[in-house]
């Protein structure tokens, strides 16, 4: 009886021996695709590497290129202020060439009228002083003839030629663009000595000054007097040149 329960169950583990088979057959057969697929991703990662030197030159491309255009920037706004500059530096040629004329055309007709031209006097109150302050002023040591030219004034306050001091003191601080100093002189030139020879050019350089100063109302008004009150003068002409450029409406 027992060696035929034995027999029966022959059957049953020859099945199970070939089950376990089969299924061992079916976990293990997907190993190697596994292998493969890995083996072939990692081939392939190693087949196309980054390129870290054409990233970094990429880069370095780049920096240059920004600052190439930063330099033209900066070369852009030097031209403009070197334009800006020659373009002071000729208006202030033809003023001074202007006023050259006005004075050889005063010269002729006084001439021609029998009038004689008037003479420096050697013995002019401070003369010495006054042309110290010239000498220093026309060599351009601004800072000395500032100076010379405020001893000057203090020194000979009666002097035939403290209009010209007080004229020349305002040319120098407005070149040096110190504007209220130069506003100071010109004013008293205006204010003190209406009938001065240098009346009209002070006249029109305050009212210059005042504009840069950004009082528009006062130079406007002190500008178009100029040109109404010496309309002959090159000093008129200038004043009627600077209302067209700096007040388009102004009549």
């Amino acid at each position: 009886m027992a060696k035929n329960h034995k027999m029966h169950l022959l059957p049953l583990v020859v099945i199970g021996m070939f089950a376990g088979v089969s299924v061992q057959a079916d976990t293990w057969s997907s190993i190697p695709d596994a292998a493969k697929s890995a083996s072939k991703a990692s081939s392939e990662a190693q087949e196309a590497p980054v390129d870290l030197n054409s990233a970094a030159g990429s880069y370095a491309n780049q920096l240059l290129f920004s600052e190439i255009e930063l330099l033209k920037q900066e070369l852009q706004k030097l031209q403009s202020k070197v334009e800006e500059q020659s373009y002071e530096l000729n208006k202030l040629k033809n003023e001074q060439k202007e006023r050259y004329l006005d004075l050889d055309r005063r010269v002729g007709l006084l001439l021609s009228s029998g009038v004689k031209a008037p003479q420096l006097n050697s013995d002019v109150q401070g003369k010495s002083n006054y042309d110290t302050a010239f000498e220093l002023m026309k060599g351009r040591k601004l800072d000395e003839a500032v100076v010379a030219f405020k001893e000057f004034l203090q020194l000979h306050p009666k002097s035939s030629l403290v209009v010209n001091g007080y004229y020349w003191l305002g040319q120098i601080y407005y070149k040096q663009a110190n504007l209220d100093e130069a506003r100071k002189a010109f004013l008293i030139v205006k204010n003190q000595f209406p009938d001065h020879a240098k009346a009209a050019d002070s006249r029109y350089k305050l009212g210059v000054v005042l504009h840069r100063l950004g009082d528009d109302v006062q130079a406007k008004s002190l500008l178009q007097a100029v040109v109404k009150q010496y309309g002959d003068s090159a000093s008129a002409r200038f004043a009627s040149k600077y209302l067209k450029e700096n007040f388009p409406l102004a009549r």
